[in-house]
């Protein structure tokens, strides 16, 4: 298989990039809400203290991407990441490009000086949750919780 290259998306990647998302979205059945994806994704690459957004390319073209959000928590020492999206396309899969990708997000935040990297995974994930559990992931005892709040975010 073709070397993967991982790098920073831009904002000329987003139109090519969308569909990708989407589709990650439609697997893990997440919401599509493109005016609050687009606006998240704007603050996202005008601000680098958000986050990292990496694209997966594969001779060219898209393989995947992925996407750390940067927080502040005293119970993990101060900042810490979030890997909150990373997706590798169905043609892609198979040949070790998602243990890379986590590779990858583990190295951006030893760069950013973060000494903890949180993911979420959905419990219909056998397969995700068995490549974070090989790589060192383990399941805490408590679970996430939402409520959304309204706010400026492309609504």
């Amino acid at each position: 298989m073709t070397a993967a290259v991982f790098r920073p998306a831009l904002a000329s990647d987003l139109d090519g990039l969308l569909p990708v998302i989407r589709q990650f979205h439609a697997d893990e059945h997440i919401d599509w809400n493109e005016a609050r994806l687009r606006w998240a994704l704007a603050a996202l690459l005008s601000d680098a203290s958000h986050g990292r957004l990496v694209l997966i390319e594969r001779a060219g073209a898209t393989a995947g991407y992925l996407m750390i959000g940067f927080c502040f928590s005293l119970e993990f020492g101060g900042r810490h990441g979030l890997l909150d999206e990373l997706y590798v396309l169905p043609q892609h899969r198979g040949g070790g490009l998602g243990k890379r990708a986590l590779a990858e997000a583990e190295a951006i935040c030893r760069r950013e000086g973060l000494a903890c990297l949180r993911l979420e995974v959905g419990n219909d994930n056998a397969h995700a949750r068995a490549l974070y559990g090989r790589s060192g992931y383990a399941a805490h005892p408590r679970q996430l919780m939402t409520k959304w709040l309204p706010a400026n975010t492309g609504d």
